[in-house]
């Protein structure tokens, strides 16, 4: 059997194998052949202006405003994120006490509100469009018990 046979069989049985999921349906998580469970338009988007939006979290204290990160309050960016960033982003007032609670305790100095500054850009056809949401500010007052 000549090299250029060989190969051409190798090709066949690829491309035979293809009709194996067909053939042997299993559902929605086909395992028989590997390449399918990793979908190449899995977490496509649809056709729209690209967005991005940018959230600076703001401590205002007697030594002036300074920006909160993960670091100063001790937690990992997501869990920065899940517990105080995204609460504050839709509006719960409880978050902001607890940061700032928490800000006070690890913190040089007293904090006295938290501020999250919005900005959002959009790639849109004449170029690039730059919105600044309204700036949410939480006050220290009473503190909640979590």
């Amino acid at each position: 059997m000549s090299v250029r046979t060989r190969v051409s069989l190798f090709i066949i049985v690829v491309l035979a194998l293809h009709t194996l999921p067909v053939l042997s349906y299993q559902g929605v998580r086909q395992t028989r052949w590997p390449f399918l469970v990793w979908a190449m338009y899995a977490r496509s988007y649809p056709p729209g202006p690209i967005e991005v939006v940018l959230r600076e979290l703001v401590a205002i204290s007697s030594d002036g405003p300074r920006e909160v990160t993960h670091r100063d309050v001790g937690l990992s960016k997501p869990a920065f994120k899940n517990n105080y960033l995204a609460p504050l982003t839709h509006g719960d007032t409880n978050a902001g006490r607890w940061l700032i609670d928490r800000l006070n305790r690890v913190g040089p100095d007293s904090v006295t509100q938290v501020r999250i500054e919005t900005v959002r850009y959009r790639l849109v056809d004449s170029g690039v469009a730059v919105d600044t949401i309204p700036v949410v500010v939480y006050p220290a007052s009473h503190i909640a018990e979590r």
